[in-house]
């Protein structure tokens, strides 16, 4: 049996039957990606000029069977269940048949009617994915932690996983998302710490020639801390 996660930010992820053990999750389907493209057009020229691609919000619907003894079992199971999945802030979902995806989403208006001469149910709940798209549950820094939500095919070494700790001026950090990463513009997590000694310290991403100055010394126990995100 598929399990199906939940977690609220600021709050510790848990399994939604560990909660509601009449609620039986079936599984979870996630809508394709949804690109909306920014174009220009020229005047006396043909066709337009593509400027920029966003990933807009999509679907996701999670089916569920409520299985009820008794007409009053299955109102209290249906209002846990809301209380649950419906709330004033977005929601991170995902399941163990692909544990290391997860999107964030608000639930849309469904409703929760049990079957024809019966108190069972069973329900497809939409979601709107806020995200845009999925995202992984953990850090890329996280890897060798969490191997049990590494799904099969994305082609990593789990005996020579990346490490993100380097003592050099020059280093490669590997990126194992599908996307670049774009903290300003995406709004993508990126975290990062300088240690050391000494003045206007400068960290360059010669991918793409952005660039951090710090316009001050660094002490034997002084740190640069640098955390960009979008809290969702």
């Amino acid at each position: 049996m598929s399990d199906f996660y939940v977690m609220r930010k600021g709050h510790d992820e848990f399994n939604l039957s560990d909660k509601l053990t009449s609620v039986h999750f079936l599984e979870l389907n996630v809508g394709a990606p949804q690109l909306t493209p920014t174009y220009n057009s020229i005047q006396g020229s043909d066709g337009q000029l593509l400027q920029t691609v966003s990933f807009n919000s999509s679907t996701a619907v999670a089916s569920f069977f409520i299985k009820a003894g008794n007409r009053s079992e299955f109102n209290l199971a249906k209002s846990a269940l809301q209380r649950e999945l419906y709330a004033r802030v977005p929601i991170r979902i995902r399941s163990s048949d692909d544990p290391g995806k997860a999107v964030w989403v608000l639930a849309n208006p469904t409703d929760i009617n049990p079957l024809a001469n019966s108190d069972d149910a069973k329900i497809d709940l939409a979601f709107t994915i806020i995200s845009g798209t999925k995202l992984t549950p953990f850090n890329s820094d996280e890897l060798a932690d969490n191997q049990d939500k590494l799904s099969f095919g994305m082609n990593l070494d789990l005996d020579n996983l990346p490490s993100y700790h380097f003592n050099s001026n020059n280093f490669n950090v590997f990126n194992p998302s599908d996307l670049d990463i774009d903290p300003y513009i995406q709004h993508h997590q990126l975290t990062w710490t300088i240690k050391g000694t000494g003045q206007n310290v400068t960290l360059t991403n010669n991918t793409n020639g952005t660039s951090f100055t710090a316009n001050a010394g660094l002490g034997n126990s002084d740190n640069i801390d640098h955390e960009r995100h979008y809290t969702r």
